[in-house]
């Protein structure tokens, strides 16, 4: 590398393939330009050096080089969705900047564009935008390690807060209700989701075979998600620890029978009001909003029904682990996390067990005594504590 003067500057040239070519240009003299020299001459010998004509190619000729090979590591549903936020939201906010001009500025305008709107677009919630940006992130990391940037910009953003959406547990006349309200045809699904606790998308993947009404238990080995027009796409359960066996008790057989005699084990049980295919988003998007209307329940997401379980077998005192189990969470730590606030309930039925197992104190259990020649007699435990610190 040499320095030679350039118009009103200096410049960095370079004789590559045998042809001189310009490294970097616009240094004010030349001293400065053989700083720069010095710079990258040890940046090589580190093995960092980041060729500054890579940052010019834009955010959008990186994502079309990308992209393939890392939609090749995704589920066909996570794929869905993340191309979706590509196409809608980064490309077209960003696509046109240089990588060198997607700064901590340039993104952080891009983050509150999103939360803004504006310009023909809506705002979009806080959880989409964190979505958004961490395929932003994995985007500029893998530009670091190709080496066209030197850092990920992405690191420092201040993100929007995500509001918890709390969760409804519908009560034992809640659900008749629901129940009630329930169309024939759907009533063996809501009635599934109910007993069982399944994910939406376990249930409607759910086939014949795998159905035992007799015994009482079902085999979870799929789940089905919404495909790009309207074909079910089939995949793994969420987790390793969601392939799994649940119970339910005879009632749900009873709803479930009819729907499964004379079929073929890998048919599937629920299907649309056609009896031929597997059940669509018109389910959840039209049903499913008149039933709860009909029931006068107000707005309850059909994975409430999932939380309304748990709710219920926690109340009834049942074994975190063996509900984790049942659920198909990853972790018992899934399991408290979520629902570890709903324990109080069960720690009083506890406590009330714990004092059924011992005897009966001498004092019929009022701390301090009861006669007038106990010290502190008449008063409470806090007060005869203050006195003795006295």
């Amino acid at each position: 590398m040499w320095v030679e003067r350039h118009g009103p500057g200096w410049r960095i040239r370079e004789q590559v393939a045998g042809k001189k070519v310009t490294i970097e240009s616009g240094y004010p003299t030349k001293t400065a330009a053989k700083a720069a020299i010095t710079r990258m001459s040890a940046d090589r010998m580190r093995g960092e050096y980041i060729d500054p004509k890579a940052g010019r190619i834009t955010l959008g000729s990186w994502i079309d080089a990308w992209w393939p090979s890392y939609a090749a590591t995704l589920k066909p549903t996570t794929q869905r969705t993340e191309s979706s936020r590509v196409r809608n939201h980064i490309r077209p906010l960003l696509g046109h900047l240089p990588l060198d001009e997607v700064d901590t500025l340039a993104i952080q305008q891009f983050v509150s564009t999103l939360a803004a709107g504006g310009e023909g677009r809506r705002p979009i919630s806080p959880k989409t935008i964190r979505n958004v940006h961490a395929i932003l992130h994995k985007l500029l990391d893998a530009a670091v390690g190709q080496r066209l940037i030197r850092v990920n910009p992405s690191g420092s953003t201040g993100l929007p807060r995500v509001r918890r959406v709390e969760m409804r547990f519908l009560t034992t006349p809640e659900i008749g209700r629901l129940l009630a309200a329930t169309p024939e045809h759907w009533k063996p699904l809501v009635t599934l989701l109910v007993a069982t606790g399944l994910r939406y998308g376990e249930a409607t993947a759910l086939r014949v075979g795998r159905v035992d009404v007799l015994a009482g238990r079902l085999e979870v080995l799929e789940a089905m998600h919404d495909g790009i027009g309207g074909v079910p796409i089939f995949t793994d359960p969420k987790s390793e620890r969601s392939r799994r066996t649940v119970t339910f008790p005879p009632a749900v057989g009873h709803v479930l029978a009819p729907l499964l005699v004379g079929r073929d084990r890998n048919d599937l049980v629920f299907t649309d009001l056609d009896g031929k295919r597997a059940v669509t988003r018109n389910f959840r998007q039209r049903v499913w909003p008149r039933i709860l209307e009909d029931a006068g329940l107000g707005r309850v997401r059909l994975h409430d029904l999932r939380h309304t379980h748990v709710a219920h077998l926690i109340s009834a005192g049942r074994p975190l682990t063996a509900i984790s189990r049942r659920m198909g969470h990853a972790s018992i730590a899934v399991t408290s996390d979520v629902y570890g606030h709903l324990l109080t309930e069960v720690d009083e039925g506890i406590m009330t067990a714990v004092a059924g197992m011992l005897p009966p104190p001498p004092d019929g259990g009022n701390l301090g005594g009861t006669g007038s020649e106990q010290p502190g007699a008449g008063r409470n435990v806090n007060e005869v504590r203050a006195g003795q610190m006295l």
